[in-house]
């Protein structure tokens, strides 16, 4: 269920970004994904250790997420992932 739940997911991530006339394949998409990660720099903010990409412009497009950013503060760290849950 879960994985079928992951490749539902990344279809719909694919036919949004499609319908804003991108493209991009769920390898491209999960790799991209997979190395962006932020640290933690002493519970005042996290920096983003990933470089910004044509998917990462691509998906703030078609999310609310700011994916390009530098620095992220916790608590908008914490609505984003509120409005994600929902």
């Amino acid at each position: 269920m879960l994985c079928y739940t992951a490749l539902l997911i990344f279809r719909l991530l694919e036919d949004k970004l499609k319908k804003k006339g991108y493209h991009f394949t769920t390898d491209e998409i999960i790799e991209t994904l997979k190395n962006m990660e932020v640290a933690n720099i002493d519970d005042i903010c996290y920096l983003s250790t990933y470089t910004g990409s044509k998917l990462c412009t691509a998906l703030n497009q078609v999310s609310e997420l700011e994916l390009n950013n530098k620095y992220y503060m916790p608590k908008v760290l914490n609505s984003v992932a509120r409005k994600l849950s929902k």
